[in-house]
Parts: C-alpha cells; structure tokens; sequence
C-alpha cells in the first residue's frame, strides 16, 4: 500500500522545503519517494526546484488546488505508480487552499483506498506569519478573511507542523506549541526546521504513527474562503536575462531587495515569491516570504553568465495591475544594477477563481 503525505500550510511556511528534506530523509531509510507540486497556474519554480534535487519522480497538478482538480491529482497518482512504482508519495497543496480534509483527503481514502493509505493531514507553520496573523486580530477584535482562511487550515489538521523553529527561542517555541495545542487539541503539534533537519525525523515519524482525528473543522464560508484567496494577485512568469558576464546572484538580489522594499511601502502581504534562474547548467534558487525581509537563497550561481532563463512566482496581497508595475520596476533595477537586458516575461496576472471543489 502506498503511503499517501497530504502537506498543507499557508503561503511561504516552507512547505516545498519540508517535502524535499523530508523526502531526502525517508529515502535514506529505504522508502522510494515521488512528489506531487500544486499551484493555481503552471510553470513553478517548486516543481524546477524538486526535479533538480534527485529525488525520486516529480509530477503536478496546476489550473487549480488539488480539492478543484481532483481527478487531475488522482491521474498523476496513477501514472507515477505506473512509472516508478514508489512506497510513499508526498504531495503539497496550494497554500491558499483549505477545506482539504473534506474535499481531498476523505475522499481519497473513500474512493482510491485500495492503493493508497492517505496519512494523517500535516499543515505547516510559518511562525512569523502566525505571529502577525494572530496579532493582528487580537489588536483589530477583528478576523480578515486571510486570518479566516488560515485559522481553517490550523482547524483542519491532524498534524501542526511548526517549521523554522530557528527563528525561535526555546522559551518562544514553548509558548507557541502551548498556544496551538491550547487552541486546536485535536492535532499533534510538533516543531522542526526543514532547512537544518532539526525535529524532521520526529515529524516524518508522525507521518505512519498520528491516525486521521477525526475531527470535523469549523464548517468554512466558501464566500470568505474565496474573498481571502481574491485579497492576493498570483502570477507565475518566465523570460530571459541577457548580459555581458553578469552574476544571476546579484541580478536576483537586486530584484528581490527591490520587490520587498516597494511592498512593504505599499502595506501589502506578501505570501510567497520564488525566482528560479539557470544559466550555464547552474542555478540560484531565491525567495520572500515578507514585505521589507531580505530574500533568502536556497541555491546560489554567482556566474559570470551571458543568458539566463526566469521563472518567476508572486503571491501577493495587491490588485494584479500594481502588482505587474512593481515587478516591472524591480526588473527594470536589476537590469540597470548588473547591466542586463530582459525579456518581456510570458505569464498573466490574476485572481484565483472561486473554489469549486469536486468533493465537498
């Protein structure tokens, strides 16, 4: 029977980096591993990303979360049995989706069980986005949809996954367990960090120890569900950098450090952006999860490189035309920075449609 790993969390918790070190894990004990990538839109860097690592087979379901797109996530399941026959296949959810118990998971175990032993839902956490999130409501007396959407996620787990623990004190770390467990007590809580593979043994453990709770989540208003996911303008872009020996570090830094500053002048939520650029058969891998962070890299290739290839993927709490004006203006400083030249990118800008689950 074929371990099926339901990963869930908001945008930017990490959930991509926790299914590949996750991954690197369970093969090192023997399990043969497949990934299964979701997004709104098609070309993702977290797919680029997880067929550069190695690890085993890749696959996707894009136009639509896994609970729209069900078929497509049960046809993909099946073809990588077919291929590659794996013992255990982890797959990631948009991270603006919910609900996923009802319209993914159950329905999984009801209708493909005789292949699949569909585990126990796990939803990671960003602990500075659930900070914010949480403050924000205390200070308000108010829930935005955001905050709504992504209570409902917590409601709906049998696993709290807290990652980045890194950015944590013990005692802050204690708090916040205290603080979820209070809250939700129908799932385990545990803490790790996916990038130094602190605790991840415990949570991959969890993953065939922790059975489905049972637990029915709060029943979600789907008009705030979709107003939450409508709050953010989504895009995933491609285009090419052209230069005279420029360094794609340097290129992508400036872009970044450009995006964060103007968004956070601009008040806005970032939920996640990604950039993955290959030039030369080599990569730099970057992201932002907040407005005015710096951006993190996961890969770095300094170069010197004449042509580079872009994929570019935004999550972000603006109406799609500003946002299209600020990636604009970042691209526009990184080419003046570093003495490049891009290409007009291929890709829309848009709001995600109403959710239609094919299950509920």
């Amino acid at each position: 029977m074929i371990q099926f790993i339901p990963l869930g969390g908001f945008l930017g918790a990490g959930k991509t980096t926790t299914m590949l070190a996750a991954a690197r894990l369970l093969e090192d004990r023997g399990e043969r591993v497949s990934l299964i990538t979701n997004d709104q839109g098609a070309d993702l860097v977290d797919t680029k990303l997880a067929r550069a690592s190695g690890i085993g087979a890749t696959d996707e379901v894009t136009g639509g979360c896994f609970c729209c797109r069900f078929e497509d996530l049960a046809t993909v399941v099946t073809r990588l049995v077919e291929q590659v026959n794996p013992t255990t296949v982890i797959a990631e959810a948009v991270g603006s989706c919910t609900d996923l118990q009802s319209t993914v998971v159950r329905p999984l175990r009801r209708l493909h069980g005789d292949l699949l032993n569909a585990a126990a839902l796990t939803v990671t956490v960003d602990p500075v986005r659930h900070a914010a999130l949480t403050a924000l409501t205390r200070q308000t007396g108010t829930e935005s949809d955001l905050a709504y959407l992504y209570r409902h996620q917590l409601d709906e787990a049998d696993i709290i996954a807290v990652n980045k623990t890194g950015l944590l004190t013990q005692a802050t770390a204690r708090s916040l367990v205290a603080d979820l467990t209070g809250r939700f007590p129908h799932a385990r809580v545990a803490t790790y960090s996916a990038l130094t593979g602190a605790g991840l043994g415990e949570l991959v453990d969890l993953w065939r120890k922790v059975p489905p709770s049972g637990h029915d989540a709060f029943p979600i208003d789907y008009d705030r569900y979709a107003d939450a996911e409508a709050e953010l303008a989504w895009t995933n872009q491609t285009f090419t950098v052209t230069g005279s020996g420029f360094s794609p570090v340097a290129w992508t830094s400036t872009l970044l450090e450009r995006l964060s500053a103007d968004i956070a002048a601009a008040q806005a939520t970032i939920g996640h952006i990604k950039i993955w650029v290959t030039a030369a058969g080599a990569a730099t891998k970057a992201s932002l999860t907040h407005a005015g962070a710096a951006p993190t890299f996961d890969q770095r290739h300094v170069g010197p490189a004449g042509e580079a290839h872009v994929t570019f993927n935004a999550r972000v709490q603006l109406p799609p035309d500003r946002l299209g004006d600020l990636i604009g203006a970042a691209i526009t400083a990184a080419d003046g920075a570093c003495g490049t030249r891009s290409s007009q990118p291929i890709g829309d800008i848009f709001q995600p449609a109403y959710p239609t689950p094919v299950h509920r």
